[in-house]
């Protein structure tokens, strides 16, 4: 009986082992964050609704740690020691978060501080700022020159869920120039084909796609894969639909730009910040397994 117990248990660690590397080539080992079930359903083939459901409630249940072993997901602490879910840091911590320590960057030969720029794929220096309101750890420069980006726009938030969790969940925060943060303001993401202003600015776009009379904004060939999974969490997360043009884009995105080591690294220190992931960084090629966000 034991050593049927063991043989069993033995093809199931095999079975999830084999279903985790599919998914995500990345990670030498499964996550406990994610809790059994979802490796589980991972290991069953589960797809759509079904898996929908798993990772939702594993974004939005409350987790109890064990030790070394999955989290247990449940709906209620009940003063289980531990215990923890996501945690709305608030806007402000977010911005300090993103553009006084994640982003920013010190120069050795000049001396100055920088903070990267996810549209124009570069740093805005001490020079940008020409004197307002510099970079440096734990502030928030000059937001003429550098501000924050919702990638889904604030205006298209889901009014079910709480405005500011969704205002500073950090898993679709990015700080992007200023001037390119406000021409993009709320439109969708595509592929332009012509263009309706010039940007000048790390290779992003604003015009109309092919056969189309909407604008769309294009970022950086380096940052589209992370807007595809931050929109791809964020639909989930707050039951958000994702319009079918964006979404074709956005599954092309996601496959021809996967996760580099930033990308990962932010999900892991967004884990520490707020206590939850972003599990399209984790494991992008579960998209596949969801045909409709």
């Amino acid at each position: 009986m034991k050593l049927a117990k063991l043989i069993k248990s033995v093809i199931v660690f095999t079975s999830l082992f084999f279903v985790f590397a599919a998914n995500a080539a990345e990670q030498s080992q499964a996550i406990p964050y994610y809790g059994q079930e979802f490796y589980q359903d991972l290991a069953a083939g589960k797809t759509n609704a079904d898996l929908i459901f798993r990772i939702k409630s594993v974004l939005r249940s409350f987790h109890v740690p064990q030790q070394g072993n999955y989290d247990l997901i449940v709906s209620d602490c009940q003063a289980a020691k531990g215990c923890y879910s996501h945690q709305k840091i608030g806007y402000n911590s977010a911005r300090v978060w993103l553009m006084g320590k994640f982003y920013l960057s010190f120069d050795e030969g000049s001396h100055t501080w920088g903070v990267k720029d996810m549209y124009c794929d570069n740093y805005k220096t001490n020079a940008d700022f020409r004197g307002h309101s510099q970079p440096g750890p734990g502030i928030i420069p000059d937001n003429t020159v550098i501000n924050i980006e919702h990638t889904w726009p604030q205006s298209k938030f889901n009014r079910r869920f709480d405005k500011d969790t969704q205002k500073s969940d950090l898993h679709h925060l990015f700080p992007t120039d200023s001037r390119l943060n406000s021409i993009r303001g709320n439109q969708w993401f595509g592929e332009v084909e012509k263009d309706t202003q010039t940007l000048n600015c790390g290779g992003s776009r604003f015009g109309v796609g092919e056969g189309d009379s909407d604008e769309i904004f294009e970022p950086p060939q380096a940052h589209k894969g992370r807007v595809a999974r931050a929109l791809f969490y964020f639909s989930l997360r707050y039951d958000l639909q994702i319009p079918p043009d964006e979404e074709a884009v956005l599954r092309k995105w996601n496959r021809e730009n996967p996760p580099d080591a930033e990308e990962l690294d932010r999900n892991n220190k967004i884990f520490q910040a707020q206590h939850n992931r972003n599990p399209f960084v984790d494991y992008p090629n579960m998209v596949d397994s969801i045909g409709d966000f």
